[in-house]
């Protein structure tokens, strides 16, 4: 398949998706409050099963596929230092100042947009790959994105930050961890990845499953009547998340290779795509939950990924095919 042809049925499915959950609000055929099962249908059954498939299918490991999420924690951290201090110089108001921090820091790494441009390149070894790259997520939202959150909430979510925590580690929702730690094992001892699942392309059919249904339930919460309002962090959140996010991540590629164990190859592609991905749908859940302008974090997290797929896709596609 050609780059282009490829581009634009990426482009294609994403914004149809997206659309029709839009017009679905709009046009009174699905409420908003919709979007929350289908959010977690996706999260739990769907991302968990493509990141357990995807990572057992792996058959070419080695020591330099642990520097994927070990890199992408860093630079989330990086990011996130960096971004909340910019924050501080551009808004006087200090719940803008820590939801724009958050927003910068956060990429959308899974299949909403990172592993899903990654699967549409390089295919099912790809996706594996940006799974592990993956496994930094919820360790990292929970033990360190939820304290910033919650240090700069306009409004506190009830009980302790450690009972927010417990609770979050403990989960149900957080099944894909384990389950991607158990296709690692997998993966790494030999054990053969099921023929029939290879041969059935259940991968390729959860991926054009789950991506559609995810995006639609992003159309469903999708408000644009304040996107001038906001044009400061809309456009500042594009230089912080395309441009020194591509920056950071480039710098702790070039670090590895003063190691043994470089990264290198499809890791080193698939980590510098995931490294200057549009803001995360995690950072809207995380300014509901906190109340940091959550109408604004929508806003944010909406033109910043139509901002992505219609001036950085293009030159991602043409770099990284």
């Amino acid at each position: 398949m050609s780059p282009e042809l490829n581009f634009f049925i990426t482009v294609a499915l994403i914004a149809a998706a997206t659309l029709a959950g839009y017009l679905a609000r709009r046009l009174r055929w699905a409420p908003e409050k919709a979007a929350e099962p289908l959010m977690t249908f996706v999260l739990v059954g769907g991302y968990s099963s493509v990141g357990f498939l995807s990572i057992w299918a792996l058959r070419r490991l080695d020591a330099s596929a642990a520097w994927l999420p070990a890199l992408g924690a860093v630079q989330v951290l990086v990011m996130l230092a960096a971004c909340i201090a910019i924050g501080r110089l551009l808004f006087a108001d200090r719940t803008e100042a820590g939801l724009f921090g958050v927003a910068s820091g956060m990429g959308n790494n899974s299949f909403t947009m990172g592993a899903f441009i990654v699967y549409r390149i390089y295919g099912a070894e790809g996706l594996g790959l940006a799974n592990i790259f993956c496994l930094m997520w919820t360790p990292l939202v929970v033990l360190a994105l939820y304290p910033v959150a919650r240090a700069f909430s306009t409004r506190r979510p009830e009980g302790t930050l450690g009972r927010l925590i417990f609770r979050s580690i403990f989960n149900w929702r957080s099944v894909g961890l384990p389950l991607a730690a158990v296709a690692l094992v997998l993966s790494a001892r030999g054990v053969p990845y099921p023929r029939v699942l290879h041969d059935a392309h259940v991968v390729d059919i959860l991926m054009f499953t789950i991506t559609p249904v995810a995006f639609f339930s992003i159309g469903l919460r999708l408000h644009l009547g304040s996107v001038w309002r906001y044009r400061k962090s809309i456009l500042w959140l594009a230089v912080t998340r395309f441009g020194l996010a591509a920056g950071v991540g480039l710098a702790l590629a070039v670090a590895t290779r003063l190691t043994p164990w470089p990264l290198a190859g499809l890791g080193w592609n698939v980590f510098l795509i995931q490294a200057f991905v549009p803001t995360a749908v995690t950072m809207v859940v995380l300014a509901n939950m906190f109340h940091l302008h959550p109408g604004q974090a929508s806003v944010l997290f909406v033109v910043n990924s139509a901002m992505y797929l219609a001036i950085v896709l293009p030159v991602v596609m043409w770099l990284f095919r």
